[in-house]
């Protein structure tokens, strides 16, 4: 893998009707479900007046959640085109049901962690999601338990910290920057809600399948560097 991003685009342009019934099949209904429970959940929680209320804080342990366990098509579907796997939708969709609930348990872990560390003015939670994110995705490629990836995804995290960072901060960032902007413009046409959360449900299903196919893709290239660093430190010793 050498340019993550050229190769996220040219994956993402040229396998889009694929990656859209991912979407269709997986990310929309995990959206769905987040609204109606996240919409729920500030219903019946009770707002204290402080700056995090028990709401905002279920809101983005959901989040968390949900934006973990929902990559696990997205990682095997550029997994299996890098490699060139036949028929890569249908053994992404298996991935997902097969590893689902291993990936879903790590989720819960990690998303509880950063929510708290995000509760103590943000950077520990962006730190430590920043260095756990890779787990899910070296989990899926080598098909084992998340949990037996952590110490790889741990050295990753120690070469490229910085990168993971930028990642996840610009990603986060323009979309909430796009984000604001299109609420404002359809707030000009209309006060409807649905059209706010339409166009939020799009936009979402627009950014974060290319950013996991670009950590994806940077991930597999990172590995290969490290593979490399390793065979070059064993040739020394010899």
């Amino acid at each position: 893998m050498e340019k993550p991003f050229k190769y996220a685009i040219a994956l993402f342009t040229s396998k889009y009707e694929k990656i859209l019934l991912l979407i269709a099949i997986i990310q929309i209904p995990l959206l769905v479900f987040h609204l109606f429970l996240t919409n729920f959940i500030y219903a019946v929680t009770p707002f204290n007046g402080t700056i995090h209320s028990a709401g905002d804080t279920y809101y983005g342990f959901l989040t968390l959640l949900l934006y973990l366990y929902a990559q696990i098509p997205f990682i095997k579907l550029t997994y299996n085109d890098y490699m060139g796997h036949e028929k890569p939708l249908k053994d992404a969709i298996y991935t997902f049901l097969v590893q689902g609930f291993n990936i879903f348990i790590f989720a819960i872990v990690l998303s509880f962690l950063t929510t708290i560390g995000f509760m103590l003015y943000i950077l520990p939670g962006l730190i430590l999601f920043s260095i756990f994110i890779p787990a899910p995705i070296i989990a899926v490629i080598d098909n084992k338990s998340v949990w037996k990836s952590l110490k790889e995804t741990i050295t990753i995290y120690k070469k490229h910290w910085l990168k993971l960072l930028l990642y996840i901060l610009v990603f986060g960032l323009f979309e909430l920057a796009i984000g604001i902007v299109l609420n404002q413009l359809i707030l000009g046409i209309t006060t409807s809600y649905a059209a706010l959360v339409i166009s939020q449900i799009f936009l979402n299903t627009l950014f974060y399948p290319f950013f996991i196919v670009l950590l994806t893709s940077s991930t597999i290239k990172w590995r290969e560097n490290l593979n490399m660093l390793n065979v070059e430190d064993h040739s020394t010793a010899l």
